[in-house]
């Protein structure tokens, strides 16, 4: 990845989480399915209590957000230091600039922590009129290489970490330079013949719940304490999300030709059994004298002041030799560095011959604890992270051949296996072969809703895994299959079954979609029909707005919905059209006059009806992202 490369951007702050968490649990949620879990008696507000009712520590409980929105925001986040080849510096006339970025957080796999993905419509470093960096999505970020060990302290997701990661193609790239020295050398290197755009890349640690921080080092009873009063204002009534809150630090660099968009391509440095201390994966990218590693998920926190752990001096080896090619002390990756580089170090390794090191093997050791990483030469690297599919034909799956970080253009034996949804079980074997480009390709199949992974390992008939998927050391795709729902497609589209087998699942799991839309009130779910058919539109599916959030309407639900949506007005039931006069009477006397109308002008007055109904889209966009119009 680029950021190993400068020129580079670093940002730094703090991010919100805000997601639903009811259906991380099989007992509310079932990912095959696509399926709220109600018992045959249990309706959409007994099922919302029950969901009031986990919110608890120890047995049954754990869900500490029931009323979240899945947004995702940075805060108090703005570019810290640049770097353009001589260490970070904080003169630029960029520093300062906040980053913005609103997004969703959706788990492809909701129970699991393998999968998790943000759905964003742009990011942007800067002001309007100013310096500025700003791209519209190419693909949502992704969750990798997550960190379990980072920090001893913590509550529930407190004690990891994770890096994401992204890339901006060329188009709509916007770089308004002004007076920025790193803008100006940014631009300058998107004129490389292989520069494809910018790729962004941030850690976040040292997670914070109930806004306090205090619960990483209290006693039990102050975390059982914050439950139970977050259930109690939940109980009473009111919408009452509790998002969590994360530090960041991040990078801009240049995407460059045959990179992965989405993780690190670089040389991976993985961790090795070393029971003094762990030390989380790390990347590395050769530059002309210097090894430049990226530590920004690697070297945990003591405690909640965020110092860094003292390795002592981290030293560079090539396997099998007795001597360090390079090393840093640890005033280059402490907290003070740490922040200031987004931890991204450099070693000086200009006395060693180059050619050693590209064929070598690096490890990284400690000089107080030995050997903590080592590097994995080949590495199948996806070209989806994460993929959806529906019922019916097969999907496909590509990951291309690494070596020393950089793509491998040959045949290769390639052992693959898929696991479980948990990723803790293999479930099938097959021996394939990369094509000549270096490029495996895997059929996916779509026979029935299910969850599962892949796991390719560079070889012929590998071992399989012993404990499962390691977020650490293995390199993973996973696909999700949304079953057709062919019997829910076939039904009539009348608002007992819509709801019911369509509306009632994001009703019962989403109590956020109060404040904008009822939808358990056919008038209004069929007022909102434009807006519905584009916001749940299939090719609307990576944007920020897409409905469900959740991203699991299944095929058949979304034609019955379509049916009911497409229904006109005065083909409702006298009771729907009741509601509808007292909810919305301007619109349900339009229906009425459409109705009676000619032909020709029963056209104009549909359009009216429609204009008078429907909020403009971008309205309705401002009012999801700001609903207190604050």
């Amino acid at each position: 990845m680029s950021i190993l490369q400068t020129p580079r951007i670093h940002f730094k702050g703090q991010i919100s989480w805000d997601p639903i968490v009811t259906n991380n649990y099989k007992r509310f949620y079932n990912e095959n399915t696509s399926q709220t879990v109600m018992t045959p008696t249990e309706t959409m507000q007994q099922f919302r209590q029950s969901a009031i009712e986990s919110v608890k520590t120890g047995a049954g409980g754990g869900n500490w957000n029931p009323h979240g929105t899945h947004r995702v925001q940075f805060f108090n986040t703005a570019v810290s230091s640049v770097d353009l080849g001589k260490g970070p510096v904080t003169t630029d006339k960029l520093v300062g600039a906040p980053a913005k970025l609103s997004a969703m957080l959706i788990d492809l796999e909701p129970y699991g922590a393998c999968t998790s993905q943000l759905f964003f419509d742009g990011i942007s470093f800067g002001i309007d009129g100013g310096c500025r960096v700003a791209a519209p999505c190419n693909q949502r970020f992704t969750a990798r290489y997550i960190n379990f060990q980072r920090n001893a302290q913590g509550i529930i997701a407190g004690v990891a970490s994770v890096n994401w990661q992204t890339s901006f193609s060329k188009h709509g790239l916007q770089i308004d330079v002004h007076k920025s020295d790193a803008l100006a050398a940014l631009h300058h290197a998107l004129q490389d013949s292989d520069a494809q755009g910018i790729v962004v890349s941030f850690n976040a640690y040292c997670t914070v719940y109930f806004d306090d921080p205090s619960l990483a080092t209290a006693d039990a009873s102050a975390t059982t304490a914050q439950f139970q009063a977050l259930r109690d204002k939940l109980t009473k009534g009111g919408f009452q999300p509790n998002p969590a809150r994360s530090q960041v630090v991040g990078t801009i660099g240049v995407w460059r030709k045959d990179e992965p968009m989405h993780e690190p391509g670089d040389r991976a440095l993985l961790p090795v059994d070393n029971d003094k201390a762990f030390v989380a994966a790390a990347h590395a990218r050769q530059g002309k004298g210097i090894m430049t590693v990226d530590l920004s998920n690697s070297v945990s926190e003591t405690g909640m002041d965020l110092t860094k752990q003292d390795l002592g001096t981290l030293q560079l080896f090539l396997t099998g030799k007795t001597d360090p090619i390079a090393s840093i002390d640890y005033a280059k990756y402490d907290r003070k560095a740490y922040e200031a580089g987004a931890g991204i170090v450099t070693f000086d390794i200009s006395k060693v011959n180059p050619v050693d090191i590209e064929k070598g093997q690096l490890e990284l050791h400690s000089s107080k604890y030995g050997l903590l990483l080592q590097e994995t030469v080949l590495r199948l690297i996806p070209h989806t992270p994460n993929l959806y599919l529906d019922q019916g034909p097969a999907g496909n799956v590509k990951f291309t051949l690494y070596s020393r970080g950089k793509p491998l253009h040959q045949v290769s034996d390639v052992t693959l296996f898929q696991l479980s949804a948990s990723g803790g079980q293999v479930t099938g074997t097959q021996n394939l072969k990369t094509d000549a480009q270096g490029v495996l390709n895997v059929t996916a199949s779509a026979t029935k809703g299910t969850v599962y992974a892949y796991l390719p390992v560079p070889a012929k008939s590998a071992p399989p895994p012993t404990q499962g998927l390691d977020t650490q050391v293995n390199t993973y795709a996973y696909v999700r299959v949304r079953q057709a729902d062919s019997n829910i497609a076939a039904m009539a589209p009348t608002w007992d079954n819509v709801y019911k087998y369509v509306l009632i699942n994001w009703n019962a799991m989403a109590p956020c979609m109060d404040n904008w839309l009822d939808l358990a009130n056919p008038a209004q779910v069929h007022q909102y029909a434009s807006i519905l058919h584009r916001l749940t539109a299939p090719a609307a599916f990576e944007n920020y707005l897409f409905m469900p959030v959740t991203r699991d309407m299944t095929a058949g639900q979304r034609s019955l919905l379509y049916k009911f949506l497409d229904k006109p007005l005065t083909s409702l039931t006298a009771a729907e059209q009741a509601d509808l006069a007292e909810k919305a009477p301007a619109i349900a006397l339009k229906a009425v006059q459409v109705a009676a109308a000619p032909t020709a002008q029963a056209a104009h007055a549909a359009a009216d009806a429609e204009e008078t109904a429907l909020p403009h889209f971008t309205q309705l966009s401002r009012s999801l992202r700001n609903p207190n119009n604050e």
